[in-house]
């Protein structure tokens, strides 16, 4: 494992820990994850498995609630 596979790993655990502990809300974690991989500093393999998880955290009505504003 690369030093940058190694901090992508960290990053997407880090994000998912302040998120079971309430200490980040699910919204902006997913905001944070999204710039992390735009910088390149959250690899797509952990951006993907770090998105999956804090949708599936998401209820159903905030679920609803995103994809109408994707769709407009």
């Amino acid at each position: 494992m690369t030093i940058i596979e190694k901090k992508s790993l960290r990053k997407k655990k880090a994000i998912m820990n302040l998120v079971r502990t309430g200490e980040m809300s699910i919204a902006y974690a997913l905001m944070e994850a999204e710039r992390l991989n735009d910088e390149g500093k959250l690899l797509d393999i952990d951006y993907e498995e770090l998105a999956e998880y804090l949708e599936s955290l998401l209820t159903p009505e905030e679920v609803g609630e995103s994809e109408i504003n994707e769709e407009i």
